[in-house]
């Protein structure tokens, strides 16, 4: 086993996790409709009021969406307690939907109308009178026990008058319908755009684990190092290193070795052989298996140790 290898094995074991938990979190949480890992941190309320300028008498939607995490949460004990007089609620309605990340979206839909003298216009010379519903509490039951509120706040709407005080008096208003909204289409589905886009994620992502993988793989050096006896002398160590990296082909290593071996020489007074030894650790050339054993094999037979 050489490092090269073992590196490359690390490269590809890490690419594949990666490459499984992109596809595992990400891809499952998009398929799945989850989103992400988002969670409100409390509850959250969003109103909205349509139309936002309207005619008297004519019907308005007021959709209050609070969003909360189920974890946290108790979904089914949220509830909202509107006040909307003088408004009467001709019709209401609550949902759950699944929002981004862990989030749920508690909605709920009522459709107002006020035919009574209280929502008449009195702006008539500035156009619609400014209609403003007071806040509802939204409540619900921590998992904890504990009561948790939110505040929805209403949006300001207009109200236009289309009739005067006698007509209003004598007669009923007509109720627009609401316009018919066209569904909803794409030149490329977003599920198929999706599919494509988290699987040329995944090839990117292994492809560039290879590239990594080829490039460490060319580390021919062994994992193991050579273990020395502890009873050799300095220059037989040293003699040691230099055969087994030549061996082997480390040259960086080899002419490392045989620097060491001119150092030792040196200190037990063989200046003449130390300046051969350093001479063939830095030629041009890298020192060969062949050349370090010559070295070596004259080094021994002159005594040195």
């Amino acid at each position: 086993m050489t490092r090269g290898r073992l590196a490359a094995l690390v490269v590809a074991a890490v690419t594949v996790a990666a490459a499984a938990g992109f596809v595992g979190v990400f891809v499952r949480g998009w398929s799945h409709g989850e989103g992400g890992s988002y969670a409100p941190k409390r509850p959250i309320a969003r109103t909205s009021i349509t139309p936002a300028r309207s005619l008297f008498g004519q019907v308005v939607t007021l959709r209050a969406d609070v969003v909360v995490d189920p974890r946290a949460v108790a979904v089914s004990s949220v509830d909202l307690a509107p006040h909307f007089k003088p408004f009467r609620i001709r019709s209401e309605s609550r949902s759950t939907k699944a929002g981004v990340g862990h989030a749920t979206v508690v909605s709920f839909v009522y459709r107002l109308q006020c035919v009574s003298r209280e929502c008449l216009p009195i702006e008539k010379s500035r156009g619609a009178t400014e209609f403003r519903i007071d806040p509802s509490p939204a409540t619900m039951t921590a998992r904890d026990g504990t009561r948790l509120t939110a505040r929805a706040v209403w949006p300001t709407f207009g109200v236009q008058s289309r009739l005067t005080d006698t007509d209003i008096g004598l007669s009923t208003p007509t109720i627009d319908q609401p316009p018919r909204v066209p569904a909803i289409s794409w030149a490329v589905s977003p599920g198929t755009l999706g599919w494509l886009a988290s699987a040329a994620a995944v090839l990117l992502l292994l492809g560039a684990g290879f590239l990594v993988a080829t490039v460490v793989v060319r580390d021919s050096r062994r994992l193991r190092t050579v273990r020395i006896p502890a009873h050799l002398s300095p220059i037989e160590r040293a003699l040691v290193l230099a055969e087994h990296a030549a061996a082997q082909g480390e040259i960086p290593e080899s002419r490392k070795a045989l620097e060491r071996l001119a150092v030792e020489l040196r200190r037990r007074g063989g200046s003449g052989q130390a300046d051969e030894v350093e001479q063939l650790a830095w030629s041009e050339h890298a020192p060969s298996e062949a050349s370090v054993a010559e070295l070596a094999s004259t080094v021994r037979s002159n005594g040195a140790r």
